[in-house]
């Protein structure tokens, strides 16, 4: 319930850049904490308002000197949920994609920033690498450390590549 009410809140409304900057914290430890649930109920909100925003302002939002607050403080809330781990994010390519691709030309320097951000944040989220699986146990050590190692590298045949491709 009280999950509830901080999304509610957060989703449906906007900040001063002071308040902003308390809120995009509490954002932050709340997705450090369970980014799966976190995005599953923030990231399609500040999405949709984004493209709300985008889709029923004047033409002129690319150009304006002055920005939107509205529209900055989204773009501020989606730098913020895009720090989730990748592999959480990967199902919401599709709604990142489009945020990027509808706001990247903006020239209102602070919601430039914002979506400077986030591109940043998402590159740093989808560069971790993740461990999936613990593979070196007590029992074999003795092993050698190649076989633990997230990535294998195999050598292939070329014909199999050509069988692949």
């Amino acid at each position: 319930m009280v999950r509830e009410k901080i999304i509610n809140f957060l989703a449906g409304s906007f900040f001063t850049p002071k308040v902003g900057k308390l809120v995009t914290g509490l954002v932050r430890a709340i997705l450090k904490g369970n980014p799966a649930e976190t995005l599953k109920y923030l990231l399609p909100q500040t999405c949709e308002r984004i493209e709300k925003i985008m889709s029923h302002s004047e033409t002129t939002i690319l150009t304006d000197h002055k920005g939107d607050t509205e529209l900055t403080w989204c773009l501020i809330l989606f730098s913020e949920l895009v720090r989730a781990r990748g592999d959480t994010l990967l199902m919401y390519k599709p709604m990142i994609l489009s945020v990027f691709h509808r706001c990247v030309r903006i020239i209102h320097k602070e919601t430039h920033e914002a979506v400077a951000n986030a591109a940043k944040n998402l590159l740093k989220s989808l560069s971790y690498v993740y461990p999936v699986e613990y593979r070196l146990t007590v029992e074999n050590i003795e092993e050698p450390f190649t076989d633990f190692l997230p990535i294998r590298v195999s050598f292939v045949d070329e014909n199999e590549v050509k069988m692949l491709l």
